[in-house]
């Protein structure tokens, strides 16, 4: 039976939103602490891993949180649900040639979105 390998790497950011569409108190500007898990599978390399921790935290640095950290979400995506901002980032990520699996967003304690290839 042949092992099947993931880790994930997981990062905070604070930011903004509202959604137009909402019949509720969405519709107004407001903000999340949120949480982002990214799940990384595949072979191991000749070290043992499947991608290093360092390269993921410096594209999560350089790369996701000038992006998304303390800003309003509006102005980086239309309509900023918290599947579309999963999408983004797994989209990014996967652009990076980093080996994703998986994106998962939590918008809240007990709210998130999962986004992967199918």
């Amino acid at each position: 039976m042949a092992l099947t390998t993931t880790i994930t790497y997981e990062f905070e950011f604070q930011a903004a939103h509202q959604l137009h569409w909402h019949p509720g108190p969405c519709r107004s500007m407001h903000g999340h602490s949120y949480r982002c898990e990214l799940t990384f599978g595949g072979e191991l390399n000749e070290n043992g891993v499947i991608v290093d921790f360092d390269e993921v935290a410096v594209f999560v640095n350089d790369t996701l949180m000038p992006r998304l950290d303390h800003t309003y979400l509006n102005d980086v995506l239309d309509n900023p649900t918290a599947e579309r901002i999963a999408a983004l980032v797994f989209e990014d990520v996967e652009t990076a040639a980093l080996p994703i699996v998986s994106a998962r967003l939590w918008e809240t304690r007990t709210s998130s979105a999962v986004v992967s290839r199918t």
